[in-house]
């Protein structure tokens, strides 16, 4: 019999589930097996979201919460360990990036955790398992998994700190805006009851837009010309960025095509620098690795948390019609005090260099020169 593991996480800590499942199938040669909350797949957020990780729940014989500053805080990390915690079974915080043990709210901190970059806290996981499944504690190399921890812990830190860099306000104004909507037939498929069918006619009628379903289609649309918003409701990995046209396997994100269609954050920077556009809105899900790429060349909204329908087509019809007449960043106050959808704008992040002034390169140049 295998061992049924739940592992609770933020979109945007996929890497870290990713990492914990891998080293455990494989050291534990498959007895382990898991469940990923589908918060990693950006799927909309419905009944069989729900079902799923309830049922899931249900199974489950250890819950393992990857615990970090902001998912702690959390409400639907907190509803599955309380899930958990109802139905009598092991509960492991397991913490990263600077938050401790010691430092985790109610009720996580009434079970005992482990630190991802110890060695220590790792095996004292792996010997938990082992004891649960009655098997010996497998001979891994704990120092490698927590130096490997670590990495994605300094990579993790660099992604947040674009991220808050990109937090300040912004006076920008934009009018009569041009929107391209961006789906995939498996997005729109996902719906749940038509739950997305509400968000895509929650848009005011008089809005212009457009909506593609392919690579294709976004890369015809964005260089034909001028686009001031790109509306998001579509696949976003939230490990690397990629935006996915063809199905993906919603457990875990992988392709479930030979012929993918997808087009990778840097190439989608490019066709929006082209297109001037002024405004990503990744209505999808929270994806680091796609926000930080973007605010290279334009401004972004995106979800810091679960979204549901209902609020999601409530931001985007006080959002747009607001947007008229009042500039981008009330626009987005308004609509998340409207909606109680927690959306975050990112402001465009200009690079150093061009943040310098004529002065100042002058200055440079007269002191090179003597």
């Amino acid at each position: 019999m295998k061992l049924e593991v739940f592992v609770s996480h933020l979109a945007v800590e996929s890497k870290f589930a990713d990492l914990l499942r891998s080293s455990l199938t494989r050291d534990f040669i498959g007895l382990v097996n898991f469940f990923v909350s589908t918060d990693a797949t950006s799927i909309p957020v419905g009944s069989q979201w729900l079902s799923n990780s309830i049922a899931a729940l249900n199974r489950a014989h250890l819950l393992l919460v990857i615990c970090s500053r902001e998912s702690v805080r959390r409400q639907w990390i907190q509803y599955e360990a309380g899930g958990a915690g109802v139905r009598g079974i092991d509960v492991i915080p397991l913490c990263h990036s600077g938050i401790s043990v010691e430092q985790l709210p109610v009720p996580l901190s009434m079970s005992e955790g482990a630190l991802l970059t110890s060695a220590t806290g790792l095996e004292k996981l792996y010997a938990k398992i082992s004891a649960m499944l009655g098997s010996a504690v497998p001979l891994a190399d704990f120092e490698a998994l927590a130096a490997a921890f670590k990495a994605l812990e300094e990579e993790y830190s660099v992604q947040r700190n674009l991220d808050d860099a990109g937090s300040h306000e912004t006076s920008e104004i934009i009018v009569n805006p041009n929107v391209l909507c961006v789906s995939s037939e498996q997005y729109l498929e996902l719906g749940f009851d038509n739950q997305l069918q509400m968000v895509l006619d929650a848009f005011p009628t008089d809005l212009r837009h457009e909506r593609v379903i392919t690579s294709t289609d976004l890369q015809r649309v964005l260089r034909a010309g001028h686009v001031d918003i790109v509306h998001i409701a579509a696949y976003v990995c939230p490990r690397t960025g990629m935006l996915y046209f063809s199905p993906v396997e919603l457990t875990i994100g992988t392709p479930m095509e030979d012929d993918v269609d997808f087009i990778r954050p840097a190439a989608l920077a490019m066709l929006l620098q082209d297109a001037e556009t002024r405004l990503v809105v990744i209505a999808s899900g929270d994806s680091l690795a796609l926000a930080t790429t973007l605010l290279s060349v334009t401004n972004v909204i995106a979800p810091r948390d679960i979204v549901s329908a209902q609020a999601m087509a409530a931001w985007v019809k006080a959002f747009y019609t607001t947007l008229r007449a009042r500039p981008l960043v009330e626009a987005c106050e308004f609509a998340g005090l409207t909606s109680q959808a927690p959306m975050r704008l990112l402001t465009q992040q200009v690079p150093a260099v061009m943040k310098m002034t004529f002065s100042e390169g002058v200055e440079r140049n007269e002191r090179r020169s003597s």
